[in-house]
């Protein structure tokens, strides 16, 4: 066969099931294959870089390796983006890019592709000839599962009109369930647990199955701590009694509380960025214990006490065994006073977090709960970047880490529409979810609409629309300077997705919010929907009431 039908052969016999991507003469022939000749199913994405992170929403919903496939020269330099968003956020991808002809220096989209990606931070792998595609495709997947980062495969054009001999790509991953049974490191940790008055668990993403966040539960339990999340470790302990939701900057008073007056941190799979650990106001003076199968992640973002190496679910187990064998005894956290604290914030929040806004408007709380309520709990959860995300992230929950993606990795906006798409093949029968910003929508959003109507995805996106870029609104304001500038003109979003061919709605009151919350469940499931929500930017970010454009 040719060498562009053993990559699209390649690509099905390693398992990739979906493929996104946008046609151009670098990447035609293997898509046209991959299409033709396999049973995958490939998404025509409207540019390229939606194409990328819609592979990056699959990934981080299905677990798996994401694929995308694009052209040379400004094929792959409208990625840019979405690569560092992607080694931002870890996701592993892998990006089939064509390669102009070496032999034509004056090729119009000829850039040099390997320096570019090397900017990004992604990884680079080259095709290096006809007879090592099998090869050289493996090692791309194995470095974007191993290295948790995209990496692009380079697809010179001259090759893949050659005749080559089909050879099925051999990918095994590296079975990383490691844990250390005895050790210096694990005789230290278990010291410092022993000897902890107030411990809390906190867990990440890291702790990859069901079968992991059980034994850290059961570590928690039997040290008698209560458990916190990072924001990328959302679904995790959902039904303890104990949980005190996501640690750090998004923490509600109970937990901000208990952490705070904590001890010592056991942390599973998570890797305490500045967000989860307040701005290391939650770490500041306590001993911590990391558990990471990634040595690279032991105190990678803040000092730790004890670092080991393994699996948070097997780690969890052995330490309890060590703990049972010393017969140390709980440290008595999980007391009912606590309980109770957990139970009546979860009570009592929606009356505390919402408040008035002007007529026109909605709370930005009263909607993020109402969404909670409106979606069967089990659903996929996205938000792109914005000041309006932190509601959000409050109010709604997710069944488990895979369930959630946030588009945040480069805190950039325009990241969450396409990545919602890839997020939603992967979905299954489930709803998917997105909030995002009016700015972020406008950005790259409205573009890949077709590509949703044209999937006929289950995708819900509602747009939290304050007519305003959030975080700048808030800069000006918080220097007695003058908003108008960060301001949008008004659009009817709602009109916008019809023309597309969504569903579109317009929320301007909390009759209207139950309106649009009674037409998510009447839904027509191959339609996407889109709810536009009116928000007061002065109302949800402070400051003094403003004039519109």
């Amino acid at each position: 066969m040719k060498v562009y039908e053993a990559i699209a052969h390649g690509l099905f016999d390693m398992g990739c099931t979906e493929l996104f991507g946008v046609l151009g003469d670098g990447c035609v022939y293997v898509i046209d294959s991959y299409r033709r000749d396999t049973t995958g199913h490939y998404t025509a994405a409207v540019h390229e870089g939606g194409a990328v992170l819609m592979a990056q929403g699959w990934a981080r919903v299905s677990g798996q390796v994401g694929v995308a496939a694009v052209t040379h020269g400004p094929g792959l330099t409208n990625t840019v983006t979405a690569l560092v968003e992607g080694v931002k956020a870890g996701t592993p991808m892998v990006l089939l890019a064509g390669a102009t002809p070496v032999i034509d220096r004056e090729h119009a989209q000829n850039v040099n592709q390997p320096a570019l990606v090397a900017a990004t931070g992604a990884g680079f792998e080259p095709l290096r000839g006809p007879g090592t595609v099998a090869e050289d495709l493996a090692r791309a997947f194995y470095r974007a599962h191993c290295e948790r980062r995209p990496i692009v495969f380079n697809m010179p054009v001259e090759f893949q009109w050659q005749e080559v001999e089909y050879e099925k790509p051999h990918l095994r991953f590296p079975d990383a369930r490691s844990v250390i049974p005895s050790s210096k490191d694990m005789d230290d940790a278990i010291g410092i647990i022993a000897s902890a008055r107030m411990p809390v668990v906190i867990g990440g993403r890291g702790i990859g199955t069901p079968e992991a966040e059980a034994a850290v539960l059961r570590f928690a339990q039997r040290i008698e701590a209560p458990v916190a999340t990072s924001l990328r470790g959302k679904g995790l302990f959902a039904d303890d009694p104990f949980h005190l939701g996501i640690s750090g900057t998004v923490s509600h008073e109970v937990a901000l509380d208990v952490i705070g007056r904590a001890d010592c941190l056991i942390v599973f799979g998570a890797s305490l960025n500045k967000y989860t650990s307040g701005h290391r106001g939650l770490t500041r003076g306590k001993r911590i214990v990391q558990v990471n199968p990634l040595a690279s992640e032991i105190g990678r973002c803040v000092p730790v006490t004890v670092g080991l190496v393994g699996d948070p679910g097997l780690t969890a187990d052995a330490m309890v065994k060590w703990l049972d064998e010393a017969e140390i005894p709980g440290s008595g956290g999980r007391t009912q006073d606590l309980r109770e604290q957990i139970e009546t914030y979860r009570k009592t929040s929606r009356k505390t977090l919402t408040h008035p806004t002007p007529a026109g408007t909605v709370d930005l709380y009263e909607t993020a709960f109402a969404l909670e309520q409106a979606l069967p709990r089990d659903r996929v959860f996205l938000t792109g970047s914005g000041r309006f995300m932190f509601a959000f992230w409050q109010a709604i929950s997710v069944p488990n880490p895979h369930s959630y993606v946030d588009g945040n990795g480069l805190s950039s906006i325009g990241i969450g529409v396409a990545t919602a798409m890839g997020a939603a093949r992967a979905a299954g029968d489930r709803p998917t979810l997105l909030v995002t910003g009016d700015g972020g929508f406008m950005l790259s959003g409205l573009s890949e609409l077709a590509t949703a109507v044209a999937e006929q995805l289950d995708l819900i996106i509602v747009v939290a629309n304050d007519s305003s870029y959030g975080a700048e609104h808030i800069a000006l304001t918080a220097h007695n300077m003058d908003p108008n500038i960060s301001l949008l003109q008004s659009r009817d979003f709602a009109k916008i997705a019809e023309a597309f061919g969504c569903k579109g709605l317009t929320v301007t009151s909390n009759a209207e919010l139950k309106t649009a919350m009674d037409a998510i469940a009447t839904r027509d499931r191959k339609r996407p929907l889109v709810i536009d929500v009116k928000i007061d930017a002065a109302s949800v970010y402070g400051g003094a009431p403003i004039s519109r454009p």
